[in-house]
């Protein structure tokens, strides 16, 4: 063998070794992503939680009424369809009590909704609960308290309540170990940024991921459409023609079932 072909079958060697190493790289590096079924299901399953998606004013108070140890927070919520099961999360800047929220959506239909809580230094995994008190509320879909399991070493409570399109309220309790009642920790008073409550619902764009408030401009073969965060931002620029798709049906779906319930209306 000649040093020319042995410097070549050299070369070649360490080619095909670069190559696997890169391949082998990339494929640790791509996250897996939630299917379109999976993304679709959790939206679904969300409900009117899938509304919160986009910026947000707040105002943290420790005693409802008083400002003393009040705090204003900026807070961003955006769907994350980077993993296989889709979830809603929250980041609270600066984040004086409160860091970070995730709404996870279930893996399967029997299983219930899940919020993960970041404050401070820990973090909880709390579970969908009935709500005996405000049944009622619960059942028009306006509130959804969550909570650590009943073995847990530190008991939280937190109340997701929605007052209208643009106004939320975030409530954290505490239960004490000596005793069996809540106590309140804070309450957050969110209001969608750049919205007036006289405006609510004016002419308001969709999310053709979600169909959420539309407040992020995406293009698609010359035309102009609508997300709500940067994470249907991601799904959309992933496969525009699929979700498009996606979107058209289902807004098909919504005029047919409009269409019958007129029609039905009419006929009694």
């Amino acid at each position: 063998m000649t040093l020319v072909t042995r410097l070549l079958l050299t070369c070649c060697v360490l080619l095909t070794t670069t190559m696997a190493a890169s391949a082998d790289e990339n494929s640790r590096q791509t996250p897996a992503t939630a299917s379109t079924d999976a993304r679709n299901a959790a939206i679904q399953q969300m409900g009117r939680l899938g509304e919160l998606p986009g910026q947000w004013r707040g105002v943290l108070q420790l005693r409802r009424g008083s400002n003393d140890g009040a705090a204003a927070e900026t807070i961003d919520v955006s769907w994350n369809f980077t993993q296989t099961t889709p979830a809603v999360q929250f980041r609270f800047k600066p984040g004086s009590r409160l860091q970070q929220l995730h709404l996870i959506a279930p893996a399967a239909d029997s299983a219930v909704l899940q919020l993960r809580l970041q404050e401070a230094d820990a973090e909880r995994l709390l579970t969908l609960q009935p709500n005996p008190v405000a049944a009622e509320v619960s059942e028009q879909g306006n509130q959804w308290t969550f909570a650590t399991p009943a073995d847990a070493t530190t008991h939280r409570r937190l109340t997701l309540r929605r007052l209208s399109e643009i106004r939320w309220t975030v409530l954290l309790e505490e239960q004490p170990q000596t005793g069996t009642g809540w106590r309140r920790m804070f309450e957050i008073g969110m209001t969608r940024a750049g919205e007036r409550l006289a405006t609510a619902g004016a002419g308001q764009r969709l999310c053709v991921v979600t169909g959420g408030k539309g407040t992020i401009a995406v293009q698609h073969d010359g035309q102009t459409w609508y997300v709500c965060c940067e994470g249907c931002r991601q799904a959309f620029n992933d496969d525009p023609a699929g979700i498009l798709k996606s979107y058209q049906e289902q807004r098909r779906k919504q005029s047919d079932n409009k269409s019958e319930a007129r029609q039905k209306s009419a006929g009694q």
